[in-house]
């Protein structure tokens, strides 16, 4: 049976391209580290878009596919409480597997070819393929879908 494993930035929320910009304007690393440790995780996360009714869509697989978890990667242990913490608040229980900077999402879960990855960063997508799973690419923007590229999580259902 297939699992299916969600990622949090940029397919749940637009907060990757909130990241991204923040990056552009911080190439110091050491700023970058300051700002991480200074942002509330709480309202940083509310105030992120959700995409594509991404939220809906999750509890709905939840309850009709084999959604195994949300795989996020971390910066500091306050984003990781409240992305739990914001999850759990939007009805949404299933396992978070965390991954750390400088961790694959490949190393904290083993791909297979019955496990799915949904994420928004192609070197993601191509890490997963590579260690023996499968990928979709969400992009948001694009005008038709393939076999890899989905516009929304709804193409799930």
């Amino acid at each position: 049976m297939k699992e299916l494993y969600i990622d949090f930035d940029g397919v749940i929320l637009d907060s990757q391209e909130r990241f991204k910009k923040i990056m552009l304007d911080n190439t110091n690393l050491e700023d970058w580290i300051n700002y991480l440790a200074s942002i509330e995780w709480y309202n940083f996360l509310r105030e992120c878009r959700e995409i594509d009714e991404s939220l809906t869509t999750i509890q709905k697989l939840q309850k009709y596919r084999n959604l195994k978890g949300i795989i996020t990667r971390i910066h500091t242990f306050n984003e990781g409480i409240e992305k739990a913490n914001f999850l759990r608040e939007n009805n949404i229980d299933l396992p978070i597997f965390y991954v750390l900077p400088e961790q694959s999402k490949s190393s904290v879960v083993v791909p297979n070819k019955n496990r799915i990855l949904v994420d928004d960063d192609i070197k993601n997508c191509f890490d997963w393929e590579t260690n023996g799973g499968k990928a979709f690419l969400l992009d948001p923007y694009i005008e038709h879908e393939t076999k890899k590229i989905i516009k929304s999580l709804k193409t799930l259902l």
